[in-house]
């Protein structure tokens, strides 16, 4: 299913996860009757929809969650029933033995409430081998669904989360340039920060999402490749919102300074260069190692004409500010030492910036 008919089908109701479910809880039942024959055939099929979820790993801890309150509530159900009938003492004890036993262990509460439930259900059909068919079959539906969840995923899924990273680095390169102003653009820069941050965790539990799937067999390396990325912009990240802080401490006149603005906005080019030829546009990456170079002594020399002019306490948290900013190249260089070490070549004087135009994301993720 391709993304232009996945949007026309969910205009009539026809969504993914329907989909899922649809097709997981019939070839539950399918199974279980060509296994079974016609006992308890609904155990299965039940569930295959309630254990799909959105991802393979959501849809793993739910069925999960359901065996292991099943066979919980299962064996304290036959205990209980060795000894009394069903009736109000008989429930009320295995609800007491069966939840307490659950919740002392810090069992999840998705489990524990299908403990009470198992626990009910098996005393009333004790005589009838009921949480024997009730495993096995649920097992069966959790496993079909499983698979079904690996196989049926959305249309472009690893493309999807490669122009996520690639918006969130774009935003952080944006957001280190932007920080040296003050009043609304500042202000703009501090939320185009907090977007990249959002984009970036979005994009790595995405990721993770993937590693379940059979959809994405053939990308695999890329996969790694993109987490990878997406780890050292998250290191960059974090270094940015420091960098943020300690300007925030610094007087006035100093974020405003024509040297500070200069750096901040070289070292954004190197991030915006980074994440754009890592991800998006190859060529970039010829031009990473004279942009670093060029940055870092930016900074030398912008901090030594800049500590000339304040007080201690300003030299002091202007050196927090330059030392962030080192640490931002230091991450880009680890990340792209190996690429570029065998084959640093010197890019056109004409090709200077191409991440702010050339690489920057999707209009959608914008």
């Amino acid at each position: 299913m391709n993304e232009g008919w996945q949007d026309r089908l969910e205009k009539f109701g026809i969504s993914l996860y329907m989909i899922r479910v649809t097709i997981a809880a019939t070839l539950s039942w399918l199974a279980v009757y060509s296994l079974y024959g016609d006992r308890y055939l609904y155990f299965a099929p039940l569930a295959a929809i309630l254990i799909t979820q959105g991802s393979v790993k959501a849809s793993l801890e739910k069925g999960a969650y359901r065996l292991i309150g099943i066979v919980l509530g299962g064996i304290v159900s036959l205990i209980v029933g060795q000894f009394l009938d069903v009736g109000v003492w008989s429930i009320l004890l295995i609800l007491l033995l069966g939840i307490g036993a659950a919740t002392a262990c810090r069992i999840n509460i998705q489990a524990i409430s299908q403990v009470g439930v198992t626990s009910v259900l098996t005393l009333t059909f004790f005589h009838d081998h009921y949480i024997e068919w009730r495993v096995a079959e649920t097992f069966i539906g959790v496993l079909i669904a499983l698979l079904i969840n690996m196989i049926i995923v959305p249309p472009k899924g690893f493309v999807k989360v490669k122009d996520m990273t690639l918006a969130g680095g774009l935003l952080l390169g944006d957001a280190l340039g932007g920080l040296h102003a003050q009043g609304r653009n500042s202000a703009a820069a501090l939320a185009a920060l907090g977007e990249s941050s959002e984009l970036l965790k979005k994009s790595e539990g995405r990721q993770k999402e993937l590693l379940y799937t059979l959809a994405h067999c053939s990308c695999r390396r890329e996969l790694r490749q993109l987490n990878r990325t997406n780890g050292r912009l998250k290191t960059i990240h974090a270094y940015v919102k420091e960098i943020g802080e300690e300007l925030s401490l610094l007087p006035g006149h100093y974020a405003a300074k024509d040297e500070m603005r200069e750096v901040l906005t070289a070292t954004a080019d190197c991030i915006e260069l980074y994440v754009t030829g890592s991800l998006s546009a190859p060529a970039c990456r010829a031009l990473l190692p004279d942009a670093l170079r060029g940055a870092r002594e930016l900074q030398l020399a912008s901090f030594s004409a800049m500590q000339s002019e304040g007080p201690i306490a300003a030299i002091r948290d202007l050196g927090a500010v330059f030392s962030h900013l080192n640490r931002v190249l230091d991450e880009i260089e680890r990340a792209e030492h190996a690429a570029f070490v065998p084959a640093a070549q010197r890019a056109p004087s004409g090709m200077a910036r191409p991440a702010r135009t050339a690489g920057k994301a999707p209009a959608g993720l914008q």
